[in-house]
C-alpha cells in the first residue's frame, strides 16, 4: 500500500481562494493527476491521521504545513518520498525530514534552489503531470491581441500588478476567477497574452504551463518557477514516469 499524506486532498471546496474553475488549488490537481498513475493503490491520509502512514509499504508526503515535529520525525525515519508543493516554513523537524526523504522533490529547479538554502538538502525535480495535449492540438494564431490574467482571487496571484503591465502597453486585459476550468483554457487559446506577476514566490505555476501549451505569449517574473527546458509534451510527458520510478 501506498500511504499519501497530505493536506492537500483532492476534494471540493466552496472556497473563492482556489483556482479559476476548480474548487481545489493546484496542488489538490496535480497531487489526484499523479496518483491516478500510480502503480499501486493509493491510501490518502491527512496530517492529524500521519501515524497510519507508517503500516504503508511506501510513504509520499506532499504537504508538511499541519504536520507536527513529532510526526515528522517519525516519518524520518522511515524515508519517505518527500514532494513539497509551495515554499516551506523553515523548522529544524522540516530540515531533518527532508534530509531522510528518499528523495527529496522540489516543483522546479527554482523551488529546489529556494528550499536547498535553508534547508541544504538538494531536491530532484518534478512538476506533476498536467494533460497540455489537447491545448497543444487545438492551439492557433487565431489571437485576440488581449491579455489574460487567470489565478485564485488572492492578494499573491499579482491581479494588479498584471493590470498595470496590460494599461503600460495599451492592452485589454480579461481577468478571471471562479470560473469553469474548460473557460479558462478556452480564453488561453484565445487572448495573445498570458499574464502573471506573483508578488510572492511561486514554486511552478500549471497556468503558465498551460498558458504556453496553449500558445500564449508569457509574462512573468523571477517570483513564478518554470518548468524544465525542452520540448513541452515531452517534458510533461515524463512527469509521471520519473516520479513513480523514485517509488
Amino acid at each position: 500500500m501506498i500511504a499519501w499524506l497530505t493536506h492537500h486532498l483532492p476534494r471540493t471546496s466552496s472556497s473563492a481562494w482556489h483556482l479559476p474553475g476548480e474548487h481545489v488549488g493546484g496542488a489538490e490537481m496535480t497531487d489526484a493527476a499523479m496518483a491516478e498513475r500510480a502503480p499501486k493503490p493509493v491510501t490518502w491520509l491527512s496530517p492529524q491521521h500521519w501515524e497510519k502512514a507508517l503500516d504503508a509499504d511506501r510513504i509520499i508526503v506532499t504537504g508538511t504545513d499541519l504536520l507536527t515535529d513529532e510526526a515528522m520525525q517519525a516519518l524520518a525515519a522511515r524515508k519517505p518520498l518527500v514532494w513539497v508543493h509551495h515554499q516551506q516554513q523553515p523548522s529544524k523537524a522540516r530540515q531533518a525530514l527532508f534530509a531522510a526523504a528518499d528523495p527529496f522533490v522540489c516543483m522546479s529547479q527554482a523551488h529546489a534552489d529556494i528550499e536547498a538554502a535553508w534547508c541544504g538538502t538538494k531536491a530532484q525535480v518534478c512538476h506533476g503531470w498536467i494533460d497540455v495535449a489537447a491545448l497543444t492540438v487545438a492551439a492557433d494564431d487565431n489571437r485576440n491581441g488581449q491579455a489574460l490574467w487567470a489565478a485564485r482571487n488572492h492578494p499573491q496571484k499579482g491581479k494588479i500588478a498584471a493590470r498595470i503591465w496590460a494599461r503600460e502597453r495599451g492592452l485589454q486585459l480579461t481577468e478571471m476567477h471562479d470560473k469553469p476550468r474548460s473557460d479558462v483554457l478556452d480564453a488561453m487559446l484565445s487572448h495573445t497574452w498570458f499574464v502573471f506577476l506573483p508578488k510572492g514566490f511561486d514554486a511552478c505555476p500549471r497556468t503558465l504551463i498551460e498558458a504556453e501549451a496553449a500558445g500564449c505569449h508569457i509574462a512573468t517574473n523571477e517570483n513564478a518557477g518554470r518548468r524544465e527546458p525542452g520540448d513541452l509534451l515531452t517534458v510533461m510527458a515524463n512527469q509521471a514516469e520519473r516520479f513513480w520510478g523514485w517509488l
